[in-house]
C-alpha cells in the first residue's frame, strides 16, 4: 500500500519541481527530489547538485504473515517464511517460528524438563486429527486426549480450537482438559444424543473442565454435563443451547447427584429441563442439585427453562450458592395445584446442615405459581433448611395465583431469611403459605405490588434501595444493584453479620461475609 501512494505521487512531483530533460539525461537528482519512491526527500551531502537518498525504504511484508522485518521496524525474524513470526506456534519443524530466540527443539511450554516436540504431555486434541497426542501432532477427539493423558499419568489434556461433535466422558481420569483459544471459540457438541460430557466415576477437583462452550446435549439426565458421586471442577465454560429430550427432563445444564463439584464462572444460559411437562421431574433448567455438597460461586445462571426451578432446583442438597447472578429464568409445568415453583431458585428440600443461598442477584424470574424469585416448598423432618442471606431479589413475578413473586415460604418449611433487599417484585414480596414460624430478620422490603403477605418478622426495615443503576425494562444485562453511598441498605444488616471490610453488614447481595465482589 506504501508504494502504490508513492507511485501516484510521483508526476504531482515532478511538476513541483520542473522536471527537466537534462536532470533525466545526466541521471542526476535535483535537491530534494526523490528517487526511491518512499516521497522522503533526498539530501545534497556535497552543494554539487547531486545527492544521497536518505529517505526509509517502504516497510514490506514478503511472506504475507502480518510481519515486517526488524530492519523495517517490524519484528519478522525471517520474512521469506510465513511459519515465523512473533507469536507463531512451535510446529517442530526445527525452526524457531515465534521469534524467542529458540528453536522448537528447545521450547518447553510446560516446563517439566522435555522439549514440547519430544513431550507428549498436555496431551494435544484438534477436530478430526489423527495424531498421536503431541503438540504438531493433535489427536482428533477430546475423548482421546482425556484417555491418553490419564492412562499415561500425564493428566493434562489441551483443545486446539474447533468444534469437537462428541459426547466425552472422563472415565474417572484426574484430568485437566482446558481449551487453547476460549470458549468463543472451542465447542463441545453432543449432537442431541446424551450429555455433552460426564463424571460419574467418582472424579474429584483435579478432573477439570476448563473454557469450552457446551451445547446440544440431549438425554435426561444432564444434557449439558452430568456429575454423579463425583466432585470434579466446572470452571470457565459456556454451558448453553442443552434440552432434556427424554423424561425426567433432569438439569437442562448441569444435573449433579450426590458429590461436591465446584462450578464456578461458567455462564448457564438457554438450557431447558422439561418448561411445561409433568410437575414431577421437570426440574432445573440451569442446574438441577440433589445430594451432596457442591459449590456454586460466581456463575451467570441466566434464561433458562423448566418445571420446576428454572434456574436452579435444589434438594437434600448442603450446597453453597453464592455471587451468582440468576435472572431471567422461567419455571412453568403443566400441573394445575403446582403450576411451576421457583424461577430463580427452588429449595424443595434443605440439605442435612443447610442448603446456603447467599449474597446473589436474583432478578427477571418468572415462576407458574411459587416464588418468582426463590421457593423454599417442602420440608423433610430428617434434613434441615435453606439459609436465605444478603440477596438481591427484584423484578421477579408469579404469573398465576400470586405465592410470592419475590419469595415464597410454602409446606411446613422454616427457612431463615436475613439481610435480603426484595423490592420492585411483580407481586406480593414476601409470602408465607400460613404464617408459620420463619425466620424473617434484617430484610428490606420495598416497592413490591403488595409487600407482605402471611410472612413478617423483626427489625426489617422499607425505603428505595437506590442501587447504581437498575430499570424495569426487563433486560437485565443493563443493570447494576451495587447501592449507591445513601441506600438506606448501608450498614443496617444484621450486627452479628459483617461486611468484608469489617463493619456492620449491608443488606443485599454486596453486603455480608460473601458480599466483596
Amino acid at each position: 500500500m506504501t508504494t502504490r501512494s508513492a507511485a501516484l505521487l510521483l508526476p504531482s512531483l515532478c511538476l513541483a519541481i520542473a522536471c527537466s530533460k537534462s536532470w533525466k539525461d545526466n541521471g542526476e537528482d535535483p535537491v530534494g527530489a526523490d528517487d526511491s519512491g518512499d516521497t522522503q526527500p533526498d539530501t545534497d551531502t556535497d552543494t554539487g547538485g547531486q545527492d544521497t537518498d536518505t529517505g526509509t525504504p517502504p516497510a514490506t511484508d514478503a511472506d504475507g504473515d502480518g510481519h515486517v522485518t526488524d530492519a523495517e521496524g517490524g519484528d519478522d525474524c525471517d520474512d521469506s517464511d510465513d511459519t515465523v513470526y512473533p507469536g507463531a506456534p512451535e510446529l517442530c519443524d526445527g525452526k524457531d517460528n515465534d521469534c524467542d530466540g529458540r528453536s522448537d527443539a528447545d521450547a518447553d511450554i510446560d516446563n517439566d524438563g522435555i522439549s514440547d516436540c519430544s513431550d507428549y504431555c498436555p496431551v494435544y486434541a484438534s477436530p478430526g486429527a489423527a495424531g498421536d497426542g503431541r503438540y504438531d501432532n493433535p489427536v482428533g477427539t477430546l475423548q482421546e486426549a482425556v484417555d491418553l493423558a490419564g492412562s499415561t499419568g500425564c493428566n493434562e489434556a489441551r483443545a486446539f480450537y474447533g468444534t469437537y461433535v462428541e459426547n466425552v466422558n472422563f472415565d474417572g481420569w484426574p484430568v485437566n482438559l482446558e481449551s487453547l483459544s476460549g470458549a468463543g471459540a472451542t465447542i463441545i457438541d453432543g449432537a442431541a444424543l446424551d450429555s455433552v460430557v460426564t463424571f460419574e466415576s467418582g472424579e474429584a477437583d483435579d478432573s477439570r473442565l476448563y473454557d469450552f462452550t457446551i451445547t446440544n446435549g440431549g438425554g435426561s439426565d444432564g444434557p449439558g454435563i452430568s456429575i454423579h458421586d463425583s466432585s470434579p471442577t466446572i470452571e470457565g465454560n459456556v454451558i448453553t443451547g442443552n434440552t432434556a429430550t427424554v423424561a425426567n427432563y433432569l438439569g437442562g445444564g448441569i444435573r449433579i447427584y450426590d458429590g461436591s463439584p465446584t462450578i464456578v464462572d461458567n455462564t448457564i444460559s438457554e438450557n431447558d429441563a422439561g418448561y411445561g411437562m409433568d410437575e414431577e421431574g421437570a426440574d432445573g433448567g440451569g442446574l438441577d442439585i440433589r445430594g451432596g455438597s457442591p459449590y456454586i460461586e460466581g456463575n451467570f445462571i441466566v434464561d433458562n427453562t423448566a418445571g420446576d426451578g428454572g434456574g436452579l432446583w435444589l434438594a437434600y442438597s448442603d450446597a453453597i450458592i453464592t455471587q451468582n447472578w440468576i435472572s431471567g429464568n422461567v419455571a412453568v409445568d403443566n400441573d394445575l395445584e403446582a403450576g411451576g415453583q421457583g424461577g430463580g431458585i427452588n429449595v424443595q428440600i434443605g440439605g442435612t446442615f443447610e442448603t446456603w443461598v447467599i449474597a446473589n442477584v436474583i432478578s427477571d424470574n418468572s415462576a407458574g405459581m411459587f416464588g418468582g424469585g426463590i421457593v423454599t416448598y417442602e420440608d423433610n423432618a430428617a434434613y434441615g433448611e435453606a439459609r436465605v442471606e444478603n440477596n438481591t431479589i427484584v423484578y421477579n413475578e408469579v404469573v398465576d395465583t400470586d405465592y410470592g413473586a419475590g419469595i415464597c415460604q410454602y409446606r411446613r418449611t422454616s427457612p431463615t431469611f436475613v439481610n435480603n433487599v426484595i423490592a420492585f417484585n411483580h407481586g406480593v414480596g414476601a409470602y408465607s403459605e400460613d404464617g408459620i414460624d420463619s425466620t424473617f430478620t434484617y430484610n428490606l422490603v420495598y416497592g413490591n405490588e403488595v409487600d407482605y403477605d402471611g410472612l413478617t418478622g423483626a427489625s426489617n426495615t422499607t425505603g428505595d434501595p437506590r442501587f447504581t443503576n437498575a430499570t424495569d425494562d426487563g433486560d437485565w444485562t443493563n443493570d447494576d444493584f451495587h447501592p449507591k453511598s445513601t441506600s438506606p441498605t448501608r450498614d443496617v444488616g444484621d450486627p452479628s453479620i459483617l461486611d468484608v471490610d469489617g463493619s456492620r453488614s449491608d443488606i443485599g447481595a454486596y453486603g455480608g461475609v460473601n458480599g466483596g465482589w
